[in-house]
């Protein structure tokens, strides 16, 4: 094993015990966004005894393990989900450094490939965003519009991270080492129908799904039925992930929230909807950018 095949595997280490820090706050994000609570201010406590959680107690993954899956200071079992999530992260930000290894293998490509390495930040921030809309979903039925419109801002991010070497024309050449094209029509044209295309898709699906569980008369209830509420924000949700993650990856991601979606009909299993949907997008967009690699 040579250097270089060493210093990829630190790499991907790292971002996984990167992605476990990360997993932890979105542990928080879980529990407090649907409470209206603050997730940048107060400190971590156990949920039945109160008491505040010192460093030890924060460690992701290995304080669950050590404690023995028990709060420190009341012996109550916590629950297993924190260290799911945080181990569910840490794999996929290992996934996904594993995938864009030339961005990590030479310490000097983010300065030399600015925009690229905001992109890549953007799509780790994807990732985080669509797990805690997946468990906020399987709490409470519902994937909740703000979060559909934080995966749109965090698309945005790509979008500009994309565009502004050919807005910057010759200064952007200092911060990328790919040729900069003055057909920047021609470009966003190419990536404006990715994503409508993406949409369309997610559209067709939730749209097929829609008709396949529900009864003819029973159509109308869909758009003005409060009980209803959560399957249009999930599928609103699928939509907005589809446009973003591109064609190929919302091809899959459709059509496994599609058959769930069918699956599921109007019951209330429609808290797992958010779990389909999210395995949808990880195994099209990883599997199709492993394919890219090979």
């Amino acid at each position: 094993m040579g250097p270089n095949e060493i210093f990829a595997i630190m790499v991907i280490v790292m971002a996984g015990m990167f992605g476990a820090v990360i997993g932890s706050f979105t542990n928080v994000c879980i529990y407090r966004i649907p409470e209206h609570r603050t997730v940048v201010k107060g400190h971590s406590m156990c949920m039945t005894c109160g008491h505040e959680l010192g460093a030890l107690d924060l460690v992701p993954i290995f304080s669950w393990l050590f404690l023995g899956g028990k709060c420190r200071y009341c012996k109550t079992p916590i629950s297993s989900r924190y260290i799911k999530i945080e181990s569910l992260t840490a794999l996929m930000y290992m996934v996904m450094a594993a995938t864009h290894l030339s961005m990590f293998l030479d310490p000097m490509e983010p300065t030399k490939n600015l925009f690229l390495f905001i992109e890549i930040c953007a799509l780790f921030i994807l990732i985080n965003i669509v797990i805690v809309a997946m468990m906020i979903m399987k709490d409470t039925g519902s994937s909740m519009y703000r979060l559909a419109a934080a995966v749109g801002v965090d698309f945005a991010v790509q979008i500009a991270a994309r565009i502004m070497p050919f807005l910057l024309s010759g200064y952007a050449s200092n911060y990328t080492e790919n040729p900069v094209s003055s057909d920047l029509p021609h470009y966003l044209g190419k990536w404006g129908v990715e994503i409508l295309a993406g949409a369309a898709i997610g559209l067709a699906a939730c749209g097929l799904a829609v008709l396949i569980s529900s009864r003819p008369k029973d159509l109308a209830k869909y758009f003005h039925d409060s009980k209803m509420r959560a399957f249009r924000t999930s599928d609103f949700f699928a939509v907005v992930l589809c446009a973003c993650i591109g064609i190929i990856p919302a091809i899959v991601a459709a059509l496994v929230y599609m058959f769930a979606r069918i699956l599921i009909g109007s019951g209330k299993n429609v808290r797992h909807l958010g779990i389909a949907l999210a395995a949808g997008a990880a195994v099209g967009y990883f599997g199709n950018a492993v394919y890219l690699l090979v």
